[in-house]
């Protein structure tokens, strides 16, 4: 076969240029940090590289909800322990009452019972990030409402806005959760609200009726172990959601850790490649100096 001066600087050429793009590649790598720059570097990697940041970011999401719901479950929580203190308040004021009471002393106590009637209503009016934690789905009004009548008694209802729905998010592919109460759960379907009035309007009363006290303290126990009851779901939820969460975290370490050993450059070794593919392209070039002949062109200069 017939090799022409023609088709050795073609090949000389076509050498050089590879030599080029390998060290603009190289570049391309080190300066960006990355093995894959684009699709046609690596395709079957370039598609698992992909696939793994899409995944990385659907459970960093699931991690967000997590975060957002556990938030919740917390204000619930303290909003119940508030409950909780309140109410034992109450049941201490009540079991406080002697047959030797007075009307002065019955008032004081039916007043401090109003005052933490008012201070349960706000425990249940708790929001978190603007939303009402005991409001169902409707969490832009407040579920329950605090009305005072003329001879200034108080009373507690549950606000025709609210409802018992639940809220439901995902926390992990497959994996729903309900987490939030309900002013309908925590107030026993409005039967715990029943009692906390019923106590007002026995101190109202003159005189007062101590067989009604004594069994209003009792029902006034039944609605502490109603919130402790409570207290307790949230408790076993909050758990799960942790439990979940640490899941997904080791799910997004071992993801990024696959990710890294594809698309992370070894810098060291690339630095190698590089000056390697820079000593062969300045060989080529001397090569190229001497296999490629003088024309009668360049005595034309």
């Amino acid at each position: 076969m017939r090799v022409t001066n023609a088709s050795m600087a073609s090949t000389y050429l076509s050498d050089t240029q590879k030599s080029l793009q390998k060290i603009d590649k190289l570049n391309k790598q080190l300066n960006s940090g990355k093995e894959i720059n684009r699709v046609s570097d690596d395709p079957y990697n370039a598609i698992k590289v992909m696939n793994l940041k899409s995944e990385i970011n659907s459970v960093e999401k699931f991690n967000y909800n997590c975060d957002e719901i556990m938030g919740w479950m917390d204000t619930t929580d303290a909003s119940l322990e508030r409950v909780g203190v309140l109410t034992s308040d109450i049941k201490t004021l009540l079991t406080s009452i002697s047959g030797t009471y007075g009307e002065d002393e019955i008032r004081s106590v039916k007043t401090e019972v109003n005052e933490k009637l008012k201070e349960i209503a706000e425990a249940l009016n708790s929001t978190y990030a603007g939303k009402y934690i005991f409001g169902g789905t409707n969490t832009g009004e407040p579920p329950v409402q605090v009305v005072e009548g003329a001879d200034g008694l108080v009373e507690l209802k549950l606000s025709d806005t609210t409802n018992s729905n639940k809220l439901k998010v995902e926390i992990s592919p497959g994996i729903t959760i309900d987490y939030n109460l309900t002013a309908h759960q925590v107030s026993n379907n409005g039967d715990g609200f029943n009692t906390l009035n019923n106590i007002v309007k026995a101190l109202d009363k003159n005189p007062i009726d101590m067989d009604e006290i004594g069994e209003l303290s009792s029902e006034v126990n039944d609605y502490m172990l109603d919130v402790l009851d409570n207290r307790s779901l949230i408790g076993a939820k909050t758990n799960t959601v942790e439990s979940v969460k640490s899941n997904n975290e080791d799910n997004i370490l071992n993801m990024k850790k696959i990710f890294s050993s594809i698309q992370d450059v070894d810098l060291s070794e690339k630095y190698i490649e590089l000056s390697n593919a820079q000593l062969v392209y300045n060989s080529s070039m001397q090569v190229g100096s001497k296999l490629i002949q003088p024309t009668i062109l360049d005595y034309l200069r």
